[in-house]
């Protein structure tokens, strides 16, 4: 190297990039393993860590919001509050009128007495009266309960509206940060995560974040404010019957607790019977063909039904636990209920302690705090999914790439020649460490010159182009670039000097200039067709109604393989890149496109290093040299005449491809041979009008046949007009009907499900007792509240336990009829 080289910028170097170091203590498969340990040893993120990246207004909202759901939470309290001490009026109303119906009573200064006449004197029980005018009285309840109304219509907006704005702003800055990191990691990372897990926490983990910091976490504040204030009303008011009803709490809990825990595990267990049923079907029907061939849809349709068995036995089990637990449970709700009006009443007529108001407010608001309680549950199972789905997302955005892409770190040379060399190269992937892919490899690839490369497949020839791209950091070694070890580069400024055609190309659904445009940012349109012309893609661009402003489709779909190699060969070429790697570049091309490729690249090849790894060997022949892989190693270097002499790598490939020429040529004779012979048997043996329609339909395949060699791929229009007759209809302007499908009659459904109809009938009468049970417990509810009105104590003794034995006959009624019901429905 006689000439120097001028460093034009310097950056930090060796935090990230690891340049220079070559002992393996920075490689891939250790880091790798690094981050494997590191996962795999992470504890799970803390519930306050999931809002870290709340602004100061994000907070404010937030605050906002947490105090409006804490007022909601307080209404419902209040509002026992008011409907307690609105049931004491009523009940001091109805004994005034129940006392002033008795003969001989009246009421004489606001309180009821006995008249006796004849003696003239008066006999008073201390009953007072004519105190209470209801008609205020309700009026005064009425506008509390609609000051609450409008308190919870503006407290309930609020908290879900200033959750959900401050939720929905963290989350794009998630997303953001998220795709933002995921682009700056290194190849090797995108190996070991596949892309469907990564789709995956785009959509459903970030949704469960989303969950538990929305307004899943102003519904459980004001839950918990409703449970814990219901508690403290109820111990304020009477912790005597309070304690009663909390006793009976353990048992609910038990009871939903084995109703949580058995559904989880007896719905994973059946959904996985599904699943691999579903496989199953989705294996058969993908193979259908295959199928149809060896006779195998009988055993198929088996193996099928033999896995939707399984999941019909989890299925039945957790209906049978299901019914049970949830009778059990309203069952144990029901004897609550008698348990507390039974105490509660002793209190009221015997101790004097409670008023029916009071007991009304201390039984209802422990009742309702229960309920709060539990319903909240389900959002702290939001939190933990949220909790769970922000571990691995927040963990790839702390993540330090191994090989920033988007680093400002590293040299960038002010002049590149482009001789690339490869210094004992030892590599693994880090998705397959165990797998030596590199072995110890040496290499020279001299700038301005086209080397190609060869090898059997898996010998290492696309790995040495992605090193050359620094995709991966080699395990031991190192690849220089112009003497200077590209781990020392500029990761973009390296990237920039060279242009890739892959095997397999991608293309973006956009336009055609677009994909080509990608290459380089700031390409002209003169440029683009420059590109295009040099890749031997203008023709057919042109041919096409838009041109260049054609849409390819997703993943270049509308595009034909040839198409699809060309565009990305333009896309290569418009960037004017140093270094131009051509991974089987013109493996979809037909020989005369191949041609004039290969030309186009002969006239770029000066000032530019290519390198061109190809298994047809035709497309390496005219290259400057030939570097021979075998087994990771590059075993032999040389044209294609001093190769071929050598009798090595090189020699025996071309051998090989030769002898697999030569037989297609023959097949290709004996086809035309059988085909000709073929038309002659016709000839004898049909008739004359067969006969002739027979040669037109021959000479229509020939000519196909021919012409297919003789034209370049078609236009994308021709392909697109020739491929569905839905398209050809589209095309001729003709609307396409779309067939209406008639819903399915619901004596037909019900016709299949004639074996389960006894199930059905059952569970239909248990729900429909079931469907009874609210209205009864209301009718209940008023008549207890009505017992408390009587003038006569026993009497209401004798009510309220008539009323509490048929509470218990309830929960008894309910434990059978939720069991049959949820039993034979699931069933």
């Amino acid at each position: 190297m006689s000439d120097s080289v001028i460093l034009r910028s310097v950056k930090k170097f060796g935090e990230e990039n690891y340049g220079f170091e070559s002992d393996g203590s920075h490689s891939n498969d250790k880091n790798s393993r690094l981050q494997d340990e590191k996962k795999s040893n992470s504890s799970q993120v803390g519930f306050f860590q999931l809002f870290r990246f709340s602004s100061t207004s994000d907070i404010w909202l937030m605050f906002v919001g947490a105090l409006c759901a804490f007022l909601h939470g307080l209404a419902y309290p209040g509002v026992l509050l008011i409907f307690g001490t609105m049931t004491d009026a009523f009940v001091d109303y109805d004994v005034e009128l129940q006392e002033l119906k008795i003969p001989g009573k009246a009421c004489v200064n606001n309180t009821i007495v006995w008249i006796n006449s004849s003696l003239n004197e008066n006999v008073t029980n201390a009953t007072r009266c004519g105190l209470l005018n209801i008609e205020s009285e309700m009026i005064r309840f009425a506008s509390y309960y609609a000051v609450v109304a409008v308190t919870v219509l503006i407290t309930g907006y609020m908290q879900i509206c200033f959750w959900v704005i401050a939720a929905a702003r963290q989350v794009q800055k998630i997303r953001k940060f998220y795709f933002r990191r995921i682009m700056r990691m290194e190849i090797g990372w995108f190996d070991c995560n596949s892309v469907g897990e990564l789709s995956t926490r785009f959509s459903d983990d970030v949704n469960k974040i989303n969950d538990a910091i929305a307004d899943q976490m102003a519904i459980f504040i004001q839950r918990m404010t409703t449970s814990i204030c219901g508690f403290l009303l109820g111990f304020y008011q009477g912790w005597k019957l309070t304690l009663v009803i909390i006793s009976v709490s353990p048992l609910i809990g038990i009871g939903a607790a084995i109703i949580g825990l058995s559904v989880s595990k007896f719905t994973d267990h059946e959904l996985k019977a599904y699943a691999k049923a579903g496989s199953v079907a989705d294996e058969v029907i993908s193979s259908m063909r295959t199928v149809a061939a060896f006779g195998g849809e009988k055993k198929e349709v088996e193996r099928y039904e033999k896995n939707l068995v399984f999941a019909q036995r989890w299925g039945i089990r957790k209906g049978i636990v299901m019914g049970f637990f949830t009778g059990f449970m309203w069952c144990l709700i029901f004897l609550c209920y008698a348990l507390a009006f039974w105490y509660g009443s002793k209190l009221v007529l015997d101790e004097g302690e409670y008023t029916a108001g009071t007991l009304v407010q201390i039984f209802l608001g422990v009742i309702v705090g229960a309920l709060n309680l539990g319903n909240a549950s389900s959002c702290l199972e939001a939190f933990a999914a949220g909790r769970a789905a922000a571990t691995s997302i927040f963990e790839t955005i702390d993540r330090k790439p191994i090989i920033d892409c988007m680093s400002e770190d590293g040299y960038k040379l002010d002049r590149i020649k482009g001789e690339i060399e490869f210094h004992n190269v030892t590599f693994h992937y880090p998705s397959r460490p165990e797998v030596q892919i590199l072995n110890n490899l040496s290499m020279v690839i001299k700038s301005g010159e086209m080397t190609g490369v060869v090898g059997s497949s898996g010998a290492g020839k696309s790995t040495a182009l992605q090193l050359i791209q620094r995709f991966y950091d080699p395990s031991e070694g190192m690849v220089t670039l112009d003497g200077h070890d590209i781990r020392s580069l500029n990761i973009q400024w390296l990237r920039a000097q060279i242009g890739i055609v892959e095997q397999e190309p991608v293309l973006f659904s956009t336009t055609i200039a677009e994909n080509i445009r990608y290459g380089r940012e700031d390409a002209t349109m003169e440029d683009i067709v420059r590109a295009a012309k040099e890749a031997n893609a203008y023709n057919f661009i042109m041919d096409l109604p838009q041109q260049f402003d054609t849409l390819v489709g997703e993943g270049g779909s509308q595009m034909s393989g040839g198409q699809k190699q060309r565009i990305a060969i333009a896309r290569a070429l418009v960037r004017n890149p140093k270094i131009l790697l051509l991974d089987m570049a013109t493996s979809a091309l037909d020989n005369e496109s191949e041609a004039m490729v290969q030309e186009a690249l002969s006239k770029i090849q000066r000032g530019r290093t290519i390198i061109s790894v190809s298994h047809r060997l035709s497309t390496v022949r005219a290259a400057d040299v030939i570097i021979g892989f075998e087994q990771g190693t590059a075993v032999e270097r040389g044209t294609h005449e001093e190769l071929l002499e050598r009798k090595g790598v090189y020699f025996t490939l071309v051998t090989l491809q030769s002898q697999g020429d030569q037989a297609l040529n023959e097949e290709d004779v004996k086809g035309k041979d059988e085909t000709e012979g073929a038309l002659l048997e016709r000839k004898q043996t049909f008739s004359r009008g067969s006969y002739q329609a027979s040669l037109r339909s021959s000479i229509r395949q020939r000519s196909k046949s021919q012409l297919s060699f003789l034209v370049h791929d078609p236009p994308v229009g021709v392909i697109d007009h020739k491929s569905t007759p839905a398209e050809d209809r589209q095309d001729k302007d003709i609307p396409v009907e779309e067939e209406e499908v008639e819903p399915a009659p619901v004596r037909r459904i019900l016709k299949f499900n004639a074996p389960e109809w006894p199930y059905m009938l059952v569970g239909a009468v248990g729900a429909a007792v079931n469907g009874t049970v609210t209205p009864v417990y209301a009718f209940l509810f008023s008549q207890i509240l009505g017992t408390f009105s009587l003038p006569d104590k026993e009497e209401q003794r004798s009510q309220i336990n008539g009323v509490c034995l048929l509470f218990v006959a309830m929960g008894c009624v309910s434990l059978c009829t939720q069991f049959l019901q949820v039993r034979n429905f699931i069933f």
